[in-house]
C-alpha cells in the first residue's frame, strides 16, 4: 500500500467507477509526480485510506479495519496466551498474542519472542479475532513498525499507527522491547499494572553461563570467567534496552501516550559479583573448550556468539584432503585423533563429523567432516581448524607460505596457520583489505615472532612494501623467506 495507482486504489478498497467519479473532485494529492513523471499517478495507499474514512464516513468500512476512524470505546483486555513453536500448528515461531475486545470484535496483539510469525497464517490459529497485529523487530515512522491483517480481507497486510492502534482498543498499547519478553511476566500482565522489573532475555544468553559457573568452586577460573562474560551480555543488553525505550519517549514522531511499558530491565544481577580480569577469563574459557558436559557445549556456543575476543583460538579455516599443498599435507600429518571436547562438538552440530583431532603444536581442536562443500563430492574429507591468536613468545619468522590458510614457519622449522582472528582475514592477489592484513600481520611478525594477530583496531595500511607485494597474484603455495619479506618490506 506504499504507492499505488488509481487502477489499485479502486481494487483495494473495492470502489467502483461511478464512485471513484465522485471522489476525484477532491481526493488528496498524489505522490511527488516527478519520480513517476513517465507513468500512472500514485498515491500512498495509506494516506487514501485515512482522507476517505475521515472525508467519506460513509466508504470508511472499505479501508483496512484499524486506518477507519475509531468509535469512543473503554479498554477490555481478554488476556493473553504464550504459545511455542512446537505448539503443533503451522506457525513455527514462538510468540505472545494479547486479547482487546472492540467494536469491530477481537483484536489480537503478537509479541514475537523467537522467530517471526507470518501475519495471515495467524488468523488460521487465533479463529476468534477479526484482525491480527504482529509488531515487529524494526522501526518505522512512529515507533516499532506495525503490521496488521484483518480477517475479512486477509490478502491486504497494511501497517496501522500506534495511535491508530490505541484508538481502537481504547487505552495506550503495551510495548515490550524483546529482551523483556518473558513468558511469566507477559501472561500475568493486565492493563494498568506498573511496570515491574524483569530479567533479561538475550541472545546469547547469560543463563546457562550463570548455571555453570554456580556449579564450579568458588575463585576457580572457569566460574569467574563465566559470571564475567555472562554479566557482560546482560549489562550490554539491559543499556540498550534502557536507552531504546528512553528513545521512544524523547522521540518527537514516536508513539507517546498511545505506548505504555510494561516493563524495565531488572538492574539486579544474580551473580555473586565475581568478576575477573581479561587474562583470568582466558584461563577459564581455556577449560571450559576442553570439557565435554553438554552444558559447555551451551555455554561454549553461547560465548563464541557473543565475541571470540577471549577464547584461546582464533579463526577457523579448513584444509580438503584431495587438493592440498605441501604445507597444508604436513599440517594434515601431524594431527592426533582425541575424543571430541566441547569446542570440537560445537562443529559437530552443523557437519557430518567423521573423526575429531588435535593440532599438537598449537592445541587447537580440529574436526574432519564429510561433505562439507555441496558443489564438491559427498564423501569429500575437509579438515576445520581454529589458527593460533599468536605464535610462542621468542618464535623468529622464517618464511611465508601463500595458501588457504596462509602458513607461516619459523626459524626451529615448526609450521603454524598465520595468527588470524576471525577477522580481518589474510589473502593475497588482489588490491583489497585481505593483502592489507596479511602485510600489517607479517610485519608484526617479524618485528615480533609473537606478535597479536591483527585486529580491526590496530589493522591498517602502514605496510606499503608488503602490502604491494600481497597484491601480486601469486602462484598458490609460493613459499616468500624472511630475506625476501624484508626485502619487499624496504621497496626492493
Amino acid at each position: 500500500m506504499e504507492k499505488l495507482t488509481a487502477t489499485q486504489l479502486k481494487d483495494v478498497f473495492g470502489l467502483s467507477e461511478e464512485a471513484w467519479l465522485r471522489l476525484e473532485d477532491g481526493i488528496i494529492e498524489p505522490l511527488d509526480g516527478e519520480a513517476f513523471a513517465d507513468g500512472p499517478k500514485r498515491w500512498s495507499g495509506y494516506a487514501f485510506a485515512r482522507w476517505l474514512a475521515s472525508a467519506h464516513p460513509e466508504l470508511a468500512g472499505a479501508g483496512p479495519l484499524l486506518l477507519r476512524p475509531a468509535p469512543l470505546v473503554e479498554s477490555r483486555y481478554l488476556g493473553g496466551e504464550y504459545r511455542d513453536a512446537d505448539d503443533g500448528t503451522d506457525i513455527r515461531a514462538e510468540y505472545f498474542a494479547g486479547r482487546w475486545e472492540t467494536r469491530e470484535g477481537v483484536i489480537a496483539i503478537v509479541f514475537p519472542c523467537d522467530g517471526m510469525p507470518d501475519t495471515r497464517s495467524l488468523l488460521d490459529v487465533h479463529t476468534d479475532t477479526a484482525g491480527l497485529v504482529v509488531v515487529e523487530h524494526f522501526y518505522g515512522f512512529d515507533g516499532p513498525e506495525l503490521q496488521a491483517v484483518d480477517r475479512e480481507r486477509p490478502e491486504l497486510v497494511y501497517h496501522p499507527r500506534w495511535s491508530e492502534l490505541a484508538a481502537h482498543l481504547g487505552g495506550p498499547v503495551p510495548w515490550w522491547p524483546r529482551e523483556l519478553r518473558r513468558r511469566a511476566h507477559l501472561t500475568a500482565w493486565t492493563p494498568g499494572d506498573a511496570p515491574v522489573p524483569v530479567d533479561m532475555a538475550t541472545y546469547p544468553s547469560w543463563e546457562p553461563l550463570y548455571e555453570l559457573a554456580r556449579q564450579e568452586p568458588e575463585g576457580s577460573p572457569l566460574r569467574r570467567a563465566c559470571f564475567t562474560i555472562g554479566h557482560r551480555i546482560r549489562t550490554s543488553a539491559a543499556e540498550r534496552v534502557s536507552w531504546e525505550m528512553e528513545n521512544l519517549r524523547s522521540w518527537s514522531t514516536g508513539p507517546g501516550d498511545s505506548m505504555v511499558h510494561p516493563a524495565v530491565p531488572n538492574v539486579f544481577d544474580p551473580g555473586p559479583g565475581e568478576l575477573a580480569t581479561d587474562a583470568v577469563v582466558g584461563t577459564g574459557l581455556a577449560e571450559l573448550c576442553g570439557r565435554t558436559d553438554d552444558l559447555a557445549v551451551e555455554c561454549l556456543e553461547h560465548v563464541s556468539a557473543w565475541s571470540s575476543e577471549d577464547l584461546p583460538y582464533g579463526g577457523t579455516f579448513h584444509v580438503t584432503r584431495t587438493d592440498v599443498t605441501r604445507a597444508a599435507a604436513e599440517w594434515i600429518n601431524r594431527l592426533r585423533v582425541v575424543p571430541p571436547t566441547a569446542l570440537h562438538r560445537v562443529w559437530d552440530e552443523s557437519y557430518d563429523t567423521v573423526e575429531t583431532f588435535v593440532d599438537p603444536v598449537t592445541g587447537s581442536p580440529v574436526v574432519a567432516v564429510k561433505g562439507k562443500f555441496a558443489s564438491r563430492r559427498l564423501n569429500e574429507i575437509t579438515y576445520i581448524g581454529r589458527a593460533p591468536k599468536r605464535l610462542p613468545e621468542g618464535a623468529v619468522l622464517k618464511e611465508v607460505i601463500l595458501d588457504d590458510p596462509v602458513w607461516v614457519r619459523t626459524d626451529d622449522g615448526v609450521l603454524y596457520p598465520a595468527p588470524v582472528m576471525d577477522a580481518p582475514g589474510l589473502s593475497w592477489g588482489y588490491d583489497g583489505s585481505g593483502p592489507h592484513t596479511l602485510a600489517q600481520c607479517v610485519g608484526r611478525l617479524l618485528d615480533d615472532g609473537g606478535a597479536h594477530a591483527v585486529t580491526y583496531v590496530n589493522g591498517g595500511k602502514d605496510e606499503p612494501g608488503l602490502g604491494e607485494c600481497f597484491r601480486i597474484k601469486h602462484k598458490r603455495g609460493t613459499r616468500l623467506s624472511r630475506r625476501d619479506l624484508v626485502r619487499a618490506r624496504g621497496g626492493g
